[in-house]
């Protein structure tokens, strides 16, 4: 069995880059890296998808903490993990194989101006069955920056430093499909 079939449960996603807009209706596409340290790869997805909304958007939420910019001017030895920025766990255990053109929702509010921006999705993926109920194939939730509900830190970070342009709130449901590694 190879790197596609094979099921994993600690599967990570990042949403690598996205484009979309609406005016009441809307489609956007949403390209998304996966990762799991028990798979070799990095696959990625292009997810087509339409909807309900207003506004627009064009970046992504691969973001860096403006915490994280101050350590690394203050003390050019720090480290940021960089390898985790943007990255979200996922529930469910799945392989790519499975994946592979089925539904997926965003419930997503996003705003952003030109390197600066806050996100949060919802995100689901089922698979699509005409004879039988759907089951959930993951979910998480993404939010940059990633303490964007607390409080006391969320005014640290937030705004993050992120590419992306435009400000709105969607429901959009697509399908998913392979594009490569990364």
């Amino acid at each position: 069995m190879g790197w596609w079939e094979q099921r994993a449960s600690n599967w990570k996603m990042v949403v690598v880059a996205q484009v979309g807009g609406a005016a009441g209706f809307g489609a956007g596409a949403f390209f998304l890296m996966f990762k799991s340290a028990s798979i070799p790869v990095k696959p990625v997805f292009v997810a087509v998808a339409a909807g309900l909304g207003m506004g627009g958007s064009v970046g992504s939420s691969v973001s860096i903490p403006w915490s994280d910019v101050v350590r690394q001017l203050i003390n050019p030895n720090f480290r940021p993990p960089v390898e985790d920025y943007g990255y979200s766990d996922l529930v469910g255990t799945f392989s790519c194989q499975d994946i592979q053109r089925e539904s997926i929702d965003f419930l997503q509010a996003t705003a952003s101006a030109i390197a600066v921006g806050a996100q949060y999705a919802d995100v689901q993926c089922t698979d699509i069955s005409l004879f039988r109920s759907s089951r959930t194939l993951f979910t998480t939730r993404i939010a940059v920056p990633r303490n964007l509900p607390q409080v006391g830190r969320a005014l640290l970070d937030l705004p993050q430093v992120q590419g992306g342009l435009g400000a709105g709130a969607f429901a959009f449901t697509g399908t998913l499909f392979y594009i490569g590694t990364g």
